[in-house]
């Protein structure tokens, strides 16, 4: 049987980075659906951008130490 990656004592060890990520879909999501300054093509990109790129490196951040982690 292959041991996942993920298994329970590493979740519990990752809560720290996965809650953040769960905030910032959460606000993703929101900004999607309720856009707070409409009309604004350069407010929304932004506002995406600030959101997506520390995702996008939390997600790695939080792979590679579950990687370390089990390792």
């Amino acid at each position: 049987m292959a041991a996942s990656i993920f298994d329970k004592d590493t979740l519990l060890d990752l809560t720290v980075n996965i809650v953040p990520l769960v905030i910032m879909t959460f606000f993703a999501v929101l900004f999607l659906v309720y856009n707070p300054w409409p009309g604004s093509t350069l407010g929304l990109v932004l506002q995406f951008a600030l959101i997506a790129a520390p995702f996008i490196a939390l997600a790695i951040l939080t792979y590679a130490s579950a990687k370390r982690i089990e390792g």
